[in-house]
């Protein structure tokens, strides 16, 4: 039996059609309900009861409709084995969180935590009612996406179970009489195969374990010969379309058969009308078997691509003397392929500027399951200059795919594990289902990639198995098996974030998990912008995507999300952030916590794109991610809310000049200089766009902070083809007629070809080391002596040394990574930094009110200091604002501090726990923040207000007593090789 690319289909609602062909009748609205906890539903023989007493609306899930129990610090929730560890939920949690653990307060960190919890089965049951002219006729009943096992028992028969978390629940009732029938359905979200307890499929992080029918719930009847499946593949072959069609029919049917074939454009400008092709046969010889067919498109068939969405409606029409029957497809022409070490789509060179979708689905829990939704999703990918979603261990629903082939976004679900895959059941249950999504959507010309799921390592001889498979089966695909995991040689393409399987030589700035700050480059090498991963990436057989880039988090806009979540799913997470908030007096500084964090985000991520687009032989990269991720303790790492809505700080023309087909770069050794230095950078371009690029009228310059234009640069005129990281020019310019300090801009473009792009660079002067005031006492510890000083009137700098803060917290240049660990921050102790640029303090330091690249020598050299937490016995008053403030993590929201000032008894002290004494010859930007520092202090401006107790001083160099903590990794829900 050939079974080349069989499918289910989606009946489509055909009452206006004769009485002889396809009818739908649509069974959503009101079912009874019943939860089956114990799970003795089946043996109680539930699908006999008459009714149930509760009602439930379908399509929906029961959480959102006030069904299941109330969480609390012992729901036994998913992943609650693995996940948890002892600094989760089992343990139960952070100190910082212990006032959340009651059950009447009960709030949590982990995932949005729902009004509603249930897992197990759930039984579904209504009276349907059977039309006379449907008399002898087939029925069939089709739920389009169940969570994530159900069995349907007809009249208190049982017809038959379905399993799969992608495809329709479909089952045949045979032939029934005129009148009333009762449909039960019994659904359970319990674990079936283990698919990872973090997989976003089946677990609580992103999507819920929600338990239901959401989607399509119909009741259609057949004619005595029908269509059965229907489906295309959008890979043209030699001008012919492939078609698949299997055809049904009853014992008693008899006769002739003619099946006409029609395609017809549909999407706008699309006048492409291919002629009907028209098969015939005998209904005798139907015999279950798929019809392959070849039809003819003709050398005017348009083709579909990121750029252009052309789309055709395709139409099977069945004739008999006595019946008829007919499907539709809306498809797309479009050839994915391998050229070289990149992807091509139709013949053209493509760099994939993809995004990790990871199910973040705060309003229902569930994906949506209508079009517009989904549109939405897709603008706002295009807005941000993304080409397409990989479904992180999930695969979406229709919608989803319809959504995307109008908008021109390329799909790559997964099959919807994240695990170790190792078992015979994993084994049979993910070849089913990766079947069941390609019969299900394989049609859709948005359909170009597909994978197994995510990280870990499992049985290889499977691995290649399964890919083979899946390349027989479906060719106009590409295949790969694991994100950032070993992967077969018959993988078409890999995932990886470094050379498996150490990945010490990395594909982007993370070395992987755990996150401390010497496991990334942007600690580890001073800001330039020269970065590539080409070491990496020329190692490779196959095209290359960097896994996971960017995971870089920003503070969250508390106020602005909270109002969004109306449904069931609550984020804990920004109710005690707030709460946190106020506690510290900070609550107001919110807008400017948001701004600061979130103009560093974007520039952190920006840098990570760039090096992408650095890299030769690179065929893209796979962002984490464009919206936030409500899961595993939260990771606010997006550019849009888990909305998908673009936070306040974005500038989208400023997004598209380095998130786009073609992109301008500056290769820059340096951003930080001396006025003896000479500035250099070489001039390239990566470009993907379908048509060759002619840049006859790139212009280099370089600004001060004002706008005044220092040097212009004519770059030479060239034609590019489609490639990365192509030579134009190299620039240079020496910097010693430069007033330093200064901020300096480096802005190419091309006006004709509408491509701009630019960096900063700050340029310092070369100056002997300032010397600290003779009338100010430099301290290096809080002591007795510091302490007289100061009741004298003594003024005082406080130089503490890095390991004397309490908290011991870790430096603070990056934005925390993917997401805050405990108490010490993990990559970074800090998400931006609050800076007041006209304060007194940088009259000699100009900077910009966030972080920038010339902060990165004084973060690196620099240790917060913690002025009030939630275990402070003498914390610093709560309108207290320091000079240079900290953001700490949105999980814990100390006050925290790098500079600050007090009168302590009648003296003046200024505390500074930055480094600004050690090998300053070779740091210019602290030398600087020196210089400013100094001369702030023997200024008149430098008069601090707040009276601050000698008690609350002390307390911010208190150490803690017993051995230090170990920050549990595994309560956060990340494997080691993430």
């Amino acid at each position: 039996m050939n079974t080349k690319l069989t499918v289910f289909v989606f009946f489509l609602i055909a009452i206006t059609l004769p009485t002889f062909s396809q009818q739908t009748i649509d069974l959503a609205g009101q079912w009874q309900v019943k939860l089956d906890p114990k799970n003795k539903g089946v043996e109680e023989q539930w699908f006999n009861e008459k009714s149930f007493s509760d009602v439930i609306t379908l399509p929906g899930c029961i959480q959102e409709q006030g069904y299941g129990d109330i969480p609390g610090p012992n729901t036994p929730w998913y992943g609650n084995t693995e996940w948890a560890g002892t600094g989760g939920l089992n343990g139960w949690g952070p100190d910082y969180l212990s006032k959340y653990k009651e059950q009447g307060i009960f709030k949590m960190q982990h995932f949005l935590n729902p009004d509603r919890h249930f897992i197990g089965p759930v039984w579904y049951s209504r009276s349907i009612k059977v039309p006379e002219s449907w008399e002898g006729k087939p029925l069939s009943v089709s739920f389009e996406r169940v969570h994530w096992v159900s069995q349907l028992w007809l009249n208190g028969k049982e017809v038959g179970e379905a399993t799969s978390l992608a495809a329709p629940h479909q089952y045949n009732l045979g032939q029934l009489t005129p009148g009333s029938h009762n449909i039960t359905i019994r659904v359970d979200n319990s674990e079936y195969v283990h698919m990872g307890y973090n997989a976003h499929s089946v677990s609580e992080q992103t999507a819920g374990t929600w338990n239901g029918i959401v989607g399509a719930i119909k009741l259609t009847s057949h004619p005595k010969v029908w269509i059965e499946k229907f489906t295309v593949s959008p890979k043209p072959v030699d001008g012919m379309l492939k078609v698949s069609l299997q055809l049904g029919k009853t014992e008693m049917a008899k006769g002739k058969w003619e099946l006409i074939v029609d395609a017809v454009g549909t999407s706008e400008g699309n006048k492409h009308n291919p002629e009907p092709l028209i098969l015939k046969g005998r209904v005798d010889d139907i015999d279950g078997e798929l019809i392959h067919i070849d039809y003819p498109m003709t050398e005017q068939a348009l083709l579909w691509d990121e750029y252009e969405q052309n789309l055709y409606e395709i139409e099977a029409k069945l004739k008999t003397k006595k019946s008829s029957d007919s499907r539709k497809l809306t498809f797309g022409l479009r050839d994915i392929t391998v050229d070289g070490m990149h992807f091509s789509v139709n013949g053209f060179k493509t760099f994939i500027r993809g995004n990790n979708d990871c199910a973040v689905m705060p309003a229902t829990g569930y994906a949506p399951m209508d079009v517009e939704s989904w549109r939405k999703v897709w603008r706002t990918y295009k807005n941000f200059g993304l080409n397409l979603a990989r479904f992180h261990s999930w695969t979406p629903p229709k919608a989803a795919f319809v959504a995307a082939d109008e908008i021109g976004i390329y799909m790559a679900p997964e099959v919807g594990e994240w695990g170790t895959v190792n078992k015979k059941s994993q084994f049979e249950f993910m070849r089913a289902e990766a079947k069941r999504i390609i019969d299900e959507f394989g049609h859709h010309p948005s359909f170009v990639m597909m994978g197994l799921g995510n990280e870990y390592d499992g049985n290889h001889e499977f691995f290649t198995d399964v890919v083979k498979e899946w390349k027989a089966y479906d060719n106009s695909k590409l295949y790969m098996v694991k994100a950032n995991s070993w992967s077969p040689e018959e993988a078409d393409y890999q995932v990886q974030r470094g050379i498996w399987p150490e990945r010490t030589t990395k594909l982007r700035y993370q070395f992987g998990w755990p996150p401390t700050p010497k496991r990334t480059e942007y600690n580890l090498t001073p800001p330039n912008t020269a970065i590539d991963w080409r070491e990496a990436s020329l190692t490779f057989k196959v095209p290359v995507m960097s896994h996971e880039i960017g995971q870089i988090c920003t503070y969250p806009d508390i106020d602005a999300e909270l109002k969004k979540y109306t449904g069931y799913l609550k984020a804990d997470y920004l109710e005690i952030a707030k709460d946190q908030l106020k506690e510290r007096g900070m609550y107001e500084l919110l807008p400017q916590i948001v701004e600061s964090s979130g103009q560093w985000q974007v520039e952190l991520i920006r840098e990570s794109f760039e090096a992408a687009y650095r890299t030769p032989n690179l065929a893209g990269f796979q962002w984490l991610s464009l919206a936030d991720f409500t899961g595993q303790s939260s990771a606010p790492v997006g550019l849009t809310d888990p909305f998908y809505d673009p936070r306040s700080y974005v500038n989208l023309e400023y997004i598209r000049q380095w998130s786009a087909p073609t992109v301008l770069l500056a290769r820059m050794p340096k951003r930080v200089l001396t006025q003896s230095e000479t500035f250099k950078a070489s001039i390239e371009v990566t470009h993907f766009g379908k048509e060759k690029l002619v840049l006859n009228d790139l212009i280099a310059t370089l600004r001060s902070d004002d706008g005044t234009i220092v040097k212009t640069w004519k770059l030479p005129k060239k034609t590019f083809t489609q490639e990365s990281a192509q030579s134009i020019a190299s620039i240079e310019l020496a910097l010693g007629s430069i007033a330093a300090p200064a901020k300096l801009n480096l802005q190419l473009e091309s006006k004709a070809n509408k491509l701009i792009n630019d960096w900063n660079i700050w340029v310092y002067p070369d100056e002997k080391v300032e010397t600290f005031p003779v009338n100010v006492h430099v301290a290096k510890a809080w002591n007795e002596e510091t302490q007289k000083r100061l009741e004298a009137g003594e003024t005082v700098l406080l130089l503490p040394q890095i390991g004397d803060m309490k908290g011991n917290l870790p430096s603070c240049f990056t934005n925390h990574f993917w997401t805050a660990i405990g108490d010490e921050g993990g990559q970074s102790s800090a998400s931006g930094m609050l800076i007041n640029p006209k304060h007194p303090l940088f009259a000699q330091f100009p900077t910009d009110d966030h972080v920038n690249w010339n902060w990165w020598d004084i973060l690196n050299h620099a240790q917060p200091m913690i002025l009030d937490s939630y275990d402070s016995k003498n914390p610093w008053p709560k309108a207290y604002r320091s000079l240079v403030q900290p953001v700490d993590s949105w999980k814990i929201n100390r006050k925290l501090a790098l500079v600050a000032e007090a009168k302590v008894g009648k003296g003046k002290l200024l505390i500074c726990s930055i480094d600004i004494e050690s090998d300053l010859e070779k740091r210019p930007a602290t030398q600087q923040f020196r210089k400013s520092l100094i001369a702030y202090l023997k200024s008149s401006d430098f008069n601090p207000q707040w009276q601050i107790e000698p008690k609350s001083i002390s307390e911010v160099f208190e150490k803690e007593s017993g051995p230090a903590k170990k920050i549990d990794y595994k309560s956060n829900a990340l494997p080691i090789d993430n």
